[in-house]
């Protein structure tokens, strides 16, 4: 895909210009581990694998080695039919152990509670944070997503477009590593062509633009 800049309210975001932290084209079993639940997870050379279409239970699957900072996701995704939802993404996630494996992080999904809207919880609450109107998951579609953190910003851009976007000044501890990964919930999703970044964003001073008629 063309590396195309993303503009993230406060920041934009070229991934050229980012570190290149982890290139999955191809993923090894032994690097990754289901976390939540026991759903069916496949990982394949060149694809992971989650839930199936009669698939009952939430399963989380994450790589073994943690990244300290913000991360930026790169990778394809899709749902596979008969299921019609969800795609669902981990980052910056710190684990805390029982009742629930993790004590921090965000999740980004397209579909599932959301129905058509993208949507970013904070975790361990697994409350949305932020919803915002993006497009209709089409089972079988491929879905080429960027999704990550900017210090205190967090956002989803899909094919090229910024969906979602939401501040949070209350971030995890930058210092603690935090882990990335994939979720499923009911659902039976594919994801592919995983890259990790750690971001290097230009700062866009925010102003009116000419002409607006805020303020008049």
């Amino acid at each position: 895909m063309k590396d195309k800049e993303i503009i993230v309210i406060g920041n934009s975001l070229r991934l050229s210009e980012c570190e290149l932290l982890h290139s999955f084209e191809t993923f090894d079993p032994a690097q990754w581990s289901i976390v939540k639940h026991t759903p069916k997870w496949t990982v394949e050379p060149g694809r992971i694998v989650g839930g199936g279409p009669d698939e009952p239970h939430h399963g989380q699957i994450f790589f073994n080695e943690p990244v300290k900072g913000d991360v930026v996701l790169e990778f394809d995704a899709r749902i596979l039919p008969p299921s019609y939802h969800d795609i669902v993404w981990f980052w910056n996630t710190r684990f805390g152990g029982s009742p629930e494996p993790w004590s921090a992080g965000y999740l980004g999904c397209l579909g599932g509670w959301y129905a058509d809207m993208a949507g970013i919880e904070k975790l361990p609450d697994y409350k949305a944070s932020a919803i915002a109107p993006s497009f209709r998951t089409e089972p079988g579609r491929w879905y080429h997503i960027v999704s990550g953190s900017l210090g205190f910003e967090h956002f989803i851009a899909v094919d090229g477009k910024l969906v979602m976007y939401f501040a949070d000044a209350a971030v995890p501890d930058p210092s603690k590593p935090g882990y990335f990964g994939f979720g499923i919930f009911e659902s039976h999703a594919e994801f592919a062509r995983l890259k990790v970044y750690r971001p290097h964003p230009t700062p866009r001073p925010l102003a009116y633009l000419p002409g607006s008629k805020v303020g008049r």
